[in-house]
């Protein structure tokens, strides 16, 4: 009988090596996704709705308490209380005029002992606003973000 060589069976060790390192990098990548995802704050909820109500209950106090300055202006411009003065001023186009005024900047001049931040500035046009001169309309309404900004007066527009 021949004896040959007998060849050794084939080490699968390395193969279950490489095979145990893939399964246990998987595991540990998924513990750590799982982690993250537990980890990641959670979207603060939605705000609740504010009843109307009660919100023009606040809001009509708070303006109610501060102390009103009011504003006249005529259709043309002209202020006529508390002092005379005019926020329109003509150019060489008559049809178009230019708004140079600062409602809250004219009660600042005019009235000194008024505390703005605190006050209401009530701007009150003789006339409806869609009736008034472009530059005028458009004007009074920067002007009450105007006021907040530069002077941290509230302003608002009444109309007659």
């Amino acid at each position: 009988m021949r004896r040959g060589r007998r060849q050794p069976p084939p080490d699968l060790t390395s193969l279950f090596d490489v095979l145990f390192i893939v399964i246990f990098a998987a595991l540990i990548r998924a513990a750590a996704v799982q982690h993250a995802a537990e980890a990641a704050p959670k979207p603060p909820p939605p705000p609740k709705p504010l009843d109307p109500a009660s919100l023009q209950a606040r809001a009509g106090i708070q303006v109610s308490e501060r102390p009103n300055v009011i504003v006249r202006v005529a259709a043309d411009g002209h202020v006529t209380e508390p002092a005379i003065a005019t926020f329109l001023t003509a150019t060489t186009d008559r049809e178009n005029p230019v708004y140079t005024g600062d409602v809250c900047g004219f009660v600042h001049e005019h009235q000194p002992l008024v505390d703005l931040p605190r006050a209401l500035v009530i701007i009150a046009p003789a006339v409806k606003l869609a009736d008034l001169p472009h530059a005028l309309y458009e004007g009074l309404r920067g002007d009450v973000d105007r006021c907040l900004q530069d002077h941290h007066a509230l302003a608002v527009i009444i109309e007659p």
